[in-house]
């Protein structure tokens, strides 16, 4: 099914000099919502159907753009189209291809409860607060922002031996490295 929203957002996102916010995508669409969205729905539940169909919208934008040169960024806070690079590789990560196959897929929008929605939330917001922390994680275990996972669970293991105290190392600095560690983990791969 093509989402009704998919146009005006592509054309916002093909104006715009700088990435967008999620927020300024559902203040956006605010008007369309009213017929898209049944009256009577419990509050978290429109909450939830706002997100999930500009979220649908963005994914079907950014696996239709790919074919004409463009990479569509979908984070919370930064959404934006950029050109691709000559001969540059699919780079989505397998978080983005979680979250296309969970917006994609039209059943999630209204099969779902107060308490499952709760629960979504929660995990954003955990996330969401894990992010300030990235940088300092990785820089923490001594690498780049452009990593994969893979990457990182090498710098962890890497890391964790040098700073073990049963080798010598520092109970801190093992605590810090195994912190930046979980928190590289929950943000790479939501678990």
């Amino acid at each position: 099914m093509t989402n009704p929203l998919m146009i005006s957002i592509l054309e916002y996102l093909r104006k715009q000099n700088s990435s967008c916010s999620l927020i300024d995508l559902v203040n956006l669409c605010e008007h369309d919502f009213l017929s898209l969205i049944l009256k009577d729905v419990d509050p978290q539940i429109v909450i939830f159907q706002k997100n999930f169909f500009v979220m649908n919208a963005l994914y079907q934008i950014q696996r239709d753009i790919q074919k004409e040169g463009f990479s569509l960024t979908i984070f919370p806070l930064e959404i934006g189209m950029i050109p691709n690079h000559i001969g540059a590789e699919n780079t989505l990560t397998t978080r983005d291809t979680d979250l296309a196959s969970y917006y994609l897929d039209w059943s999630n929008l209204n099969n779902i409860t107060i308490e499952e929605v709760e629960t979504l939330f929660s995990s954003f917001w955990q996330r969401y607060s894990a992010v300030d922390k990235v940088n300092a994680a990785l820089t923490t275990l001594g690498i780049d922002q452009e990593v994969d996972w893979f990457e990182i669970r090498q710098a962890y293991q890497k890391k964790i031996i040098t700073n073990h105290p049963d080798k010598g190392g520092c109970a801190d600095d093992f605590i810090e490295t195994r912190k930046a560690y979980e928190i590289l983990r929950f943000s790479y791969r939501g678990t």
